[in-house]
């Protein structure tokens, strides 16, 4: 190399601000090159060596990610290099569900600095994954004495509440995620959830405000939307409701969701006929009426409203399981009517149960659906021949393309009163 070209050479220290910046900018395949340059005009280097792991797991590919840290983990010299390092395997491996992999690196790297941030938040997320809240609580509590200005670990442990049903205690640690981290969506929504269950409609509403109208991420716009449509409901605003029905439409046009809520829009201001050309096409949309029976429910309230009470009764006694756009309006954890059945009649949702154990009932073998129907059919028969049962356990045939592990139908059986037919819950 000439002595001009060794002059015009970036230093160390320039060319890792180069990358740093080119790394800012998104401009990922330029900063991997200028890593490569850097790391054969320098030589091996802590930092570059760091930088090149954390690129990787920035391009989400976990294993070039892993392969960067095993091979810079024979180069590097300072724990604190080291410790770097290892908190990336532990992300890649959390990203790829590789969750005791991933806690054995953040243990290494938490070893090998425990003062390190990023180690212990990871090291939190996988306990969380794994359900080991305790351990999750008590890293939770480390980070947070780290740094308290951070919003992640607060949500967190927020999160952890809920999963441990205990909203009133998320609800502080949400706020101050969000105090931390406006631009934090999901804890947004999560907190706005917590406030309209709280029955705090106007609060919920101001939450929701910056994130249905400035936010980014249409899969937590969407159902903030809807949120925010059926409190306006409850206030009274069915304009406002509508807009925002129509906003989810926007965002989700190949779901049913925002269809639904603009039904029930309708209803509130007595347009029974709007409200059933919203219903066609949210069926069209669900492919399936079964998979959506908030269906059966929203179209016999529309029949009532246009006074035929006979096709509002038939709807109602086809209807199966558990109202669906709850679940997606407040998220399945704090679903306030999980598993309350829309007919009484029918309590068992056989479709639900499928889409857990398949993913949607369209990829149950065949047969399978009537197997279980048969069975459910039965279940009025072995209450009679079972007086006093108060809970009958169903095992379910393990098959091919069933996730998880094999499962039964726990029915939780209501005793009648005399005179009474016995009832059946899922």
């Amino acid at each position: 190399m000439s002595q001009s070209d060794q002059a015009n050479r970036p230093t160390q220290e320039e060319a890792i601000a180069a990358i740093d910046e080119l790394i800012a900018e998104g401009q990922l395949q330029e900063a991997e090159q200028a890593i490569e340059e850097a790391l054969e005009t320098h030589g091996s280097d802590d930092t570059l060596l760091v930088l090149r792991a954390e690129l990787a797991l920035e391009g989400g590919d976990t294993q070039e990610c892993v392969f960067a840290v095993q091979d810079a983990l024979k180069r590097v010299e300072s724990d604190e290099a080291r410790a770097q390092l290892l908190a990336f395997e532990g992300y890649a491996h959390y990203e790829a569900d590789a969750f005791d992999e991933a806690r054995a690196a953040f243990n290494a790297a938490v070893r090998a600095d425990g003062e390190l941030w990023t180690a212990v938040v990871g090291r939190a997320m996988v306990h969380e994954s794994l359900g080991f809240f305790r351990a999750a609580l008590l890293d939770i509590a480390r980070a947070i004495e780290l740094d308290g200005e951070e919003a992640q670990p607060y949500a967190i442990r927020g999160n952890i509440m809920l999963t441990s049903g205990n909203a009133a205690q998320a609800e502080p640690d949400f706020r101050k995620a969000v105090e931390l981290d406006p631009s934090d969506e999901e804890s947004r929504l999560t907190l706005a959830r917590i406030l309209s269950l709280a029955k705090k409609s106007s609060e919920a509403i101001e939450v929701l405000e910056p994130l249905v109208d400035e936010g980014e991420d249409p899969d937590v716009i969407a159902p903030a939307a809807l949120l925010r449509s059926q409190l306006s409901l409850t206030l009274g605003s069915t304009a406002a409701a509508s807009e925002d029905a129509q906003r989810a439409i926007e965002l989700w046009p190949d779901k049913p969701w925002g269809f639904l809520q603009l039904a029930a829009c309708h209803l509130t201001a007595a347009r029974g006929e709007d409200a059933i050309v919203a219903l066609k096409t949210a069926e069209d949309l669900a492919g399936d009426i079964r998979d959506v029976p908030d269906i059966y429910a929203l179209r016999a309230s529309a029949y009532d409203m246009l006074e035929k009470p006979e096709k509002a009764r038939a709807l109602r006694e086809e209807a199966e399981g558990s109202p669906r756009l709850p679940g997606v309006v407040y998220g399945e954890v704090l679903n306030p009517v999980r598993n309350i059945p829309i007919n009484p009649n029918k309590p068992i949702d056989v479709r639900g149960l499928l889409s857990e154990l398949f993913g949607h009932p369209s990829k149950a073998p065949a047969g399978y659906e009537k197997a279980i129907r048969d069975v459910v059919d039965r279940l009025p028969e072995i209450v009679a021949q079972n007086p006093g049962v108060g809970r009958i356990q169903i095992e379910l045939p393990q098959v091919e393309g069933m996730s998880g592990p094999p499962r039964s139908l726990i029915v939780q059986v209501n005793q009648p009163q005399q005179g009474q037919a016995p009832k059946s819950e899922a």
